[in-house]
């Protein structure tokens, strides 16, 4: 039998004899491509979608539905700034400004 794919260079193009050598064979990136990358930053601040009237405590299911967004998406925000809470859970109201300021909401109190 004739396991040619237990050989060394199976998947490896010729005159390459291990994945160093095929990194090598890649093309340097370009120039170019890393000034677009750096004069067009990513995240941009988010436009005014208007303003939140907020309890001074808010469940992050009722933060979810004010800024149109799912649940998970909001306690993971939530995660991000220290802050662990489940659906129910009632949330202040300097977590939910940060929260409706990612997007792209002002929070006021009501």
């Amino acid at each position: 039998m004739n396991f040619e794919h237990f050989e060394r260079g199976y998947l490896l193009p010729k005159g390459c004899k291990d994945l160093v050598d095929v990194i090598k064979l890649q093309p340097e990136p370009s120039a170019k491509i890393f000034l677009k990358a750096v004069s067009n930053p990513s995240k941009q601040a988010p436009s005014s979608n208007g303003e939140l009237l907020v309890p001074e405590h808010i469940t992050v299911g009722e933060l979810a539905s004010l800024v149109k967004q799912r649940p998970f998406k909001v306690i993971a925000d939530l995660m991000q700034l220290g802050f662990f809470a489940t659906v129910n859970q009632s949330v202040g109201f300097e977590a939910v400004s940060k929260i409706a300021r990612k997007y792209g909401y002002a929070a006021k109190r009501a």
